[in-house]
């Protein structure tokens, strides 16, 4: 018993030495969490950093894990997203941002997530502009997603005011480009080239100027020049559904519809639940139906598309390419049926009411009917020169001169124009209108361009016979008749006057 108290003895001083050791431990385990913590890095400015080394995927990498949480963060990746094409991934890091954020920097991302959701066709981006703008009322983002709606509502020239207030207050490169969608939407295709170039200089690493510009330049009849561009987009960015969207109908506009099936599928496959990418896929078709025109069968263009109209009646660009073969087996009727159809499912489909009045001006031989779609074509896009042109000569036709003269004198005056169509009409107007002398120099530059337009050189005797010019008139006329114009009063008339007839 003595032996074992002893043995306690001895133990006893060595319990408080353990105890305090476990509390030195605990001390430095608590010093080396603290340590931790200190040295973790903010999310955003790592990524930041890593962008700066141009790194984005491991940026993205740093930021996707805290998004959840972290909306500054959230907001980032978005942007990253973006810059990826990967618009489905990028509305949902602005909804998870929007979710913790407040004030400006909610304003900012509700704003971006309106304009992607907008460019990938959510019928939720206004309500998603709305709450933009009641986060941060007058707010850079806010005022872009409002100018996109206003786009959407169909009022372009409020879009272009919003989008320059967003340009004036800082907007740069995303407020330029929302300024180039609005005046697209306007029609003004030449402003919105300028736009879209200037937003690509000031961020050359954006997608949406440079689709943007694709867009128009295939607009304005420049297809092959945007091709490369899109392919750059593609490869740098092979999630960007609009980029594929645009390279289809880039090729379609090339008559390579085989070529842009490819495109689209991939596009409609990418975009689930997309109606814009669905309907793409429904265009191609009817564009490849199309094709077989150019190989003369007519039969197979109109009965192929004829069975795609019936599986899709609500498709405006299907019912457009059914009547262009219709026009080609001169069934007219048919054609403006499927181009009523198609303008009354489409009111903005330009080319639609184009191709509506030309088929009644050119086939049915009905001008005053055909002017209200060409009015509609060229409203749509005032910068079209050729819908300018069949508007003023079908104005002409339907006796319509001061209009005709209004429009065609607008067309004519532009630096650039330079094609004999505008001037033949407009001097023709003139010379019906009995404005002689104001007919002349227009009918000599139609000349000048176009030397072997017999109808220039016959509307250019009539202002000289006008004019009770006999030498002119025989010159001018005499040129319209070497060149095979065969209306009669005009060869009765100069016969008459060769032969020695003055003009009374």
């Amino acid at each position: 018993m003595k032996r074992c108290a002893w043995l306690l003895l001895l133990l006893l001083p060595a319990l408080p030495a353990a105890s305090d050791d476990k509390k030195d431990d605990k001390k430095k385990d608590d010093k080396k969490a603290k340590e931790a913590q200190a040295v973790v890095v903010d999310p955003v400015k790592d990524a930041e950093a890593k962008i700066a080394a141009g790194d984005v995927d491991g940026a993205i990498a740093a930021l996707d894990p805290v998004a959840a949480t972290n909306g500054a963060a959230a907001l980032k990746l978005g942007q990253l997203r973006e810059t990826k094409g990967e618009l489905d991934l990028a509305i949902d890091a602005y909804k998870a941002a929007s979710a913790t954020l407040s004030g400006a920097a909610k304003g900012e991302a509700l704003g971006r997530m309106a304009v992607a959701q907008d460019a990938r066709g959510m019928s939720e981006a206004a309500a998603t502009a709305d709450a933009a703008i009641a986060a941060d009322p007058g707010g850079v983002w806010p005022t872009i997603a409002a100018a996109r709606r206003k786009v959407q509502e169909g009022k372009p020239d409020e879009a272009i005011a919003l989008a320059q207030k967003a340009a004036a207050a800082g907007g740069g490169a995303a407020a330029t480009t929302e300024l180039a969608h609005a005046q697209e939407a306007k029609g003004d295709i030449a402003a919105a080239e300028a736009s879209y170039r200037q937003a690509i200089a000031a961020d050359p690493k954006a997608l949406a100027p440079v689709i943007g510009l694709a867009t128009v330049l295939r607009k304005s009849g420049r297809a092959a020049e945007a091709e490369p561009m899109l392919a750059k987009v593609i490869e740098a960015s092979p999630g960007a559904v609009p980029a594929y969207k645009e390279m289809a109908r880039v090729k379609i506009a090339q008559n390579r519809a085989q070529d842009a099936v490819a495109d689209a599928n991939l596009a409609a496959a990418m975009a689930e639940n997309d109606p814009e990418a669905k309907a793409l896929l429904t265009e191609v078709k009817a564009a490849s139906a199309l094709q077989a025109l150019g190989a003369g069968q007519v039969d197979l263009a109109v009965s192929e598309l004829t069975q795609l109209r019936d599986a899709n009646p609500e498709s405006a660009a299907v019912r457009l390419a059914l009547a262009k073969a219709q026009v080609a087996r001169r069934d007219v009727p048919g054609a403006i049926a499927e181009l009523k159809k198609a303008t009354e499912l489409d009111p903005k489909n330009a080319e639609a009411q184009y191709q509506l009045g030309n088929t009644l001006l050119r086939m049915k031989g009905d001008p005053a009917g055909s002017v209200p779609p060409f009015q509609q074509a060229a409203a749509l896009e005032p910068g079209n020169a050729q819908y300018a042109a069949s508007l003023g000569t079908a104005l002409v036709a339907a006796q319509q001169f001061g209009p005709a003269i209004d429009v065609l004198t607008k067309l004519t005056s532009q630096p650039d124009y330079k094609k004999p169509d505008g001037f033949v009409a407009l001097g023709a107007a003139y010379v019906q209108a009995k404005r002689y002398k104001e007919a002349v120099p227009v009918l000599e530059k139609a000349t000048t361009l176009a030397p072997d337009n017999a109808d220039a050189w016959a509307s250019l005797g009539w202002a000289y016979f006008g004019l009770k010019d006999a030498a002119k008139f025989k010159e001018t006329a005499g040129k319209a008749r070497t060149l095979g114009y065969k209306e009669p009063n005009l060869l009765d008339y100069l016969k008459k006057i060769e032969g020695g007839m003055t003009i009374k």
